[in-house]
């Protein structure tokens, strides 16, 4: 019976303690991202245990923590680590978890460190690449169009090998500057900016003014491109991921040619007894020469990481056909990014680039006709090819001089080849808390070899290409650069300090190889050239065998190398996050320069205000994110001439280029080669920079202004030296001798604005952005004589486009000013009446019955009664006023959408084409605009000017130089709104990832340039900013010579594992 009731005893004291304990604690949870979306498979763990469970397809978790209070740990890839305190008072939680993309873009990264954004005072731009795949570019330049303010980008061309022009800011000097790649903090040597492949780019930032750009020194006058490629992740499996895509190209503003009928009638009217040329022939030369492109782009990226190490290892393959026959390049790319920790206190890595690049340009003969101008200069009486299979040709007609552009395009072989390998090592130590020391090593190789072969060809059995022509180039180029750093960063308590000092050091050498045999004679077969030219390929044994009597052989050779050393340094303090202050300062010494001129120094300063910081505001308006003013100014350098500019240099010549004297022969013999400058020095660009960030809304909404000057002085330029100095005009051969040196100043000053907003609306996520710059420049001094500087073509005949002088904007467009048209031959008698009462033979200087009604009436500018080059004077700009863009992002559910506009405003343009489009000569073709001409086709006065007339039974073509001539009648106005791109993509929802076992899963359409608004006829706007007409002198002049623009329409698909 006791041990009855002691065991009921111990029963019931055991029931009562388990009655009186706590039931164990239950948190449930949802983790979202911060488009509200559902984040499934992220770890939740109870903080210092191994307790742990998984969100489920809708990001939600249950876990049973088991101490109270406690702390979970919300982890997934792609995310920063969460951590919340839950416990009895806290059992429903709801986490948000930012992505890494986001918190990279609070750090950004500037010379040769990085610093918190919040903290940033100089004037710098961060393109946001996280919706690279949204975008089918295929270069840095095309990544950075319209998204940075200050920044233009412009392509005019649809050339597959073409990449876009690049200015900061503003034409920086008249020679032309561009901006510093700087690429995981190694300064650039090659072609960067379009070999680089876009997937591999994790950020860029642009540094805009001096204070940021200084540290960089004489290659940062331009401006600076920083670029971080992507590495992997620590403490993360290994990720795949693969994108395919693959589009077509159509040309855009192709002309509308006359067909044979129209094409006789056109002719007939104007040059009576035409011969009776067969109908039957209608050749369509715009179809033929142009067709649909094509556009592939394949890339592959496997990264990951462990506590020590990661990684990053990808390979691309891009093809684009162009819309020309015959026209393509091709690039591979591979790239393997790598850290590792050799222990808690040093680090080292390697970043290394390998690329490919291969095309095969447009085959073009004779006068270098532009890709644009090539229909225009073939007949439809012409077939492409006789029923023999041999090359067509037109039955002679006295003019035609076009020759078969078919045969041309379809037989000469060009090919060229650059292999690249590019590379950097690097080893981070930290000696002490806060104190890193960094030494990089990097280097470049590029191997280019290019070549062309014109065989003979036969044009309705007549040879046309005479003989077989062989030219060939190699060169190599080699670069290295080097640099060791060491930065110290310091708190104590509310003072930050930090310091930078390093030194830098970079060679470079180029060394060129050509030659050529033209007017091989018979006898000699052409071996087979392959494709693609192996690394270390000769064609000694193709040439070899040619004959010795062969017409001509040429050959050439030069070797260049440059050096530069720098030292910089950099300090900065900060109170409290809200007073900012930095010091920089580089010293650069270039070779280019004689010994007395070598070094240069640049200086730079800033401070930085964030008001928002302030008690008196902090706490006063919520709205208010964040209030920071900024102001700085700072020196930076150029050294862009030639190498050995400063020494004398003789050449060798022919004896056809010295002038013989009475009684004697010429011999062959040495004379100067270039006129030596020891006394030219360091172009220097001084920026000064006003701006203010403000942040509203929780950041939502971020608003970026900035004023500056940025003043050009002893621009660095090749002038052409007058008669008297007795090296002009014959003094050896023909060439006008030209002299590096220092002229004069230039002033650039202007306003940027920068919006942008993100944030989400239930599932619907918003993202909008807006970006505009407005710029003036002027010439503030020109050198001790003044003298203007003409430059530009706008195709045949038509002379110098634009003049660069004193008090006046850079490249403005200089002829004549207009008054209409003639309108009737009483018009034309007075004004050649007026022109005989002052003492000249006519109004227009150009012989008996010059001009006449229907011509372009210039106006008489000093009132001489005359027209002559005295009444020239400035008649438009190219430099626009505005440069902007805008993007519009959506996301609702698994769809996404983005689009990106840009345009520029109040620029003009100069449009050549309007003499191929309005006229017609030399058996050439034309479009059915040329019927609108004044007194012609039966017309009377009409908007279009006559472009000839018939005399005495023979046709004169445009004496009058209505289409010849530069005039304000072929100023446009160059504005236009873009849509540069348009992405609709679809993403596989978790479930169905989950599924699959797949990470990501997306589809996407594409368009590239799919409308333009614009007042320009005939031609896209962009046009005159492409090749030759890109340079600082010469812009905006449409010309025959482009490349045809093009609209690309493609599809893709990602998927990650």
């Amino acid at each position: 019976m006791k041990m009855y009731k002691l065991f009921s005893l111990v029963l019931l004291l055991l029931t009562f303690s388990a009655s009186a304990q706590e039931p164990p604690v239950v948190v449930k949870g949802v983790v979202v991202s911060e488009q509200n979306e559902p984040v499934p498979g992220a770890t939740v763990m109870e903080d210092g245990t191994s307790n742990g469970t998984a969100t489920d397809v809708n990001g939600q978790f249950t876990i049973r923590i088991t101490r109270d209070p406690s702390g979970l740990i919300i982890r997934s890839t792609g995310f920063t680590d969460y951590k919340v305190a839950v416990g009895r008072q806290q059992t429903s939680v709801r986490v948000v978890l930012t992505s890494t993309s986001r918190q990279l873009q609070d750090i950004v990264v500037i010379g040769y460190s990085a610093q918190k954004k919040a903290n940033l005072i100089g004037a710098v731009s961060s393109v946001n690449t996280k919706d690279v795949s949204k975008m089918a570019v295929t270069g840095v330049a095309s990544l950075l169009q319209g998204r940075a303010a200050g920044v233009q980008v412009t392509n005019g061309s649809g050339d597959p090998r073409s990449s876009g022009t690049i200015v900061i800011r503003g034409v920086g000097n008249i020679r032309g500057m561009s901006p510093l790649y700087v690429v995981d903090g190694v300064p650039a040597i090659g072609n960067t900016g379009f070999n680089l492949n876009p997937r591999d780019i994790e950020s860029i930032q642009v540094l805009r003014d001096a204070s940021s750009a200084a540290i960089y020194g004489a290659r940062a006058a331009g401006g600076v491109i920083l670029v971080t490629t992507k590495k992997g992740s620590r403490k993360e499996k290994m990720n795949v991921d693969i994108s395919m895509n693959q589009g077509f190209s159509q040309g855009t503003f192709l002309p509308k040619l006359l067909g044979t009928p129209d094409y006789k009638r056109a002719w007939a009217a104007i040059k009576p007894g035409a011969p009776n040329w067969d109908e039957s022939v209608n050749t369509d030369w715009v179809d033929y020469l142009y067709r649909t492109g094509k556009e592939q782009n394949y890339n592959v990226s496997i990264s990951g990481g462990s506590a020590k190490q990661n990684y990053y290892v990808s390979a691309g393959y891009r093809r684009a056909d162009g819309i020309m026959i015959n026209s393509w390049s091709e690039r591979y790319s591979l790239r393997v990014n790598s850290d590792y920790d050799l222990g808690k206190r040093v680090k080292v890595g390697e970043r290394l680039s390998l690329y490919s690049y291969s095309e095969n340009p447009p085959a073009i003969t004779g006068n270098q006709v532009g890709a644009y101008a090539l229909p225009f200069r073939s007949s439809p009486l012409m077939r492409i090819k006789n029923d023999d299979g041999s090359w067509g040709g037109l039955p002679a007609s006295g003019n035609y001089d076009g020759g078969n552009w078919a045969a041309a395009v379809n037989t000469i072989d060009r090919r060229y080849n650059a292999p690249e390998v590019e590379g950097s090592l690097y080893i981070d130590v930290e000696p002490i808390n806060g104190l890193h020391v960094r030494a990089t090593g990097g280097g470049n190789f590029v191997t280019t070899m290019a070549r062309q072969f014109e065989p003979k060809w036969y044009v309705s059995g007549q040879i046309n290409q005479q003989k077989d022509n062989l030219r060939k180039q190699s060169s190599l180029s080699m670069a290295y650069v080097g640099n060791i750093v060491a930065s110290y960063d310091k708190k104590i308590g509310d003072h930050e300090f930090k310091a930078l000092a390093g030194m830098e050091g970079r060679r470079s050498s180029i060394d060129n190889l050509s030659g050529s045999i033209y007017a091989i004679n018979s006898g000699y077969t052409m071996p087979l050239i392959p494709d693609a030219f192996p690394v270390g390929f000769s064609e000694s044994s193709a040439l070899s065998n040619v004959p010795a009597n062969t017409s001509g052989r040429s050959s050439d050779m030069d070797y260049s190398i440059s050096r530069m050393l720098s030292y910089f340094g950099r300090v900065s303090y900060t109170y409290r996050d809200k007073y900012l202050f930095e010091a920089n300062l580089r010293q650069d010494r270039s070779d280019r320069f004689a010994p007395k001129y070598r070094k240069g120094n640049f200086p730079s300063a800033a401070a930085g205000w964030r008001i928002s910081e302030e008690s008196f505001l902090k706490n006063r308006f919520s709205q208010l994110s964040d209030l920071k003013l900024r102001v700085s100014y700072g020196s930076l350098g150029n050294d862009g001439v030639g190498n050995y500019v400063y020494i004398q240099s003789l050449a060798n010549y022919d004896k056809t280029q010295f002038n013989e004297l009475p009684g004697t022969a010429a011999v062959n013999g040495w004379g100067i080669g270039r006129l030596a400058n020891e006394v030219i020095r360091w172009e220097t660009v001084t920026t000064a920079n006003i701006g203010a960030d403000v942040g509203l809304f929780k950041n939502k909404l971020n608003l970026t202004l900035d004023y500056y000057i940025r003043d050009t002085k002893d621009m660095l330029y090749q002038r052409n030296l007058p008669p008297s100095s007795g090296m002009a005009n014959g003094h050896i051969s023909s060439d006008t001798y030209v002299l590096d040196m220092n002229l004069g100043k230039m002033r650039n000053k202007g306003f940027e604005v920068t919006v942008n907003s993100k944030d989400n609306f239930g599932k619907l996520g918003v993202e909008l952005g807006f970006n505009a710059a407005f710029n003036r420049n002027k010439i503030l001094s020109f050198g001790e004589e003044s003298v203007p500087i003409d430059a530009g073509s706008a195709g045949e005949y038509r002379g110098t486009v634009t003049r660069t002088q004193l008090n006046w904007p850079v490249s403005q467009f200089y002829g004549f000013k207009t008054k209409g048209l003639i309108p009737d031959q009483k018009t034309m008698d007075e004004l050649n009446a007026k022109a005989k009462s002052s003492g000249a033979a006519w109004w227009y200087p150009n012989g008996a019955g010059a001009s006449g009604p229907g011509d372009i009436w210039y106006e008489d500018l000093n009132g001489d009664n005359t027209i002559n080059d005295l009444d020239k004077t400035v008649i438009g700009s190219p430099l626009p006023k505005m440069t902007y863009g805008f993007n519009i992002g959506l996301s609702y559910r698994n769809f996404d959408l983005a689009c990106f506009f840009n345009g520029v405003y109040g620029n003009d343009v100069y449009n050549g084409m309007n003499g191929y489009f309005y006229s017609i000569f030399n058996d050439y073709n034309t479009t059915a605009q040329v019927f609108n001409s004044s007194f012609t086709y039966g017309n009377g006065l009409t908007d279009q000017p006559r472009f000839g007339y018939m005399n005495n039974g023979t046709f004169r073509y445009d004496p009058n130089g209505n289409y010849q001539r530069i005039s304000d009648y072929h100023i446009q106005k160059g504005s236009f709104l873009r849509l540069q791109n348009l992405q609709i993509g679809y993403s596989l929802p978790e479930h169905l990832l989950n599924r699959f076992k797949i990470r990501q899963f997306r589809i996407y359409y594409s368009g590239q340039n799919l409308f333009v608004i614009s007042k320009v006829k005939n031609a896209d706007p962009e046009a005159g900013f492409a090749g030759a007409n890109s340079s600082a002198l010469a812009q905006g002049i449409i010309s025959v010579e482009a490349y045809p623009r093009t609209r690309i329409h493609s599809f893709g698909i990602e998927i990650g594992f």
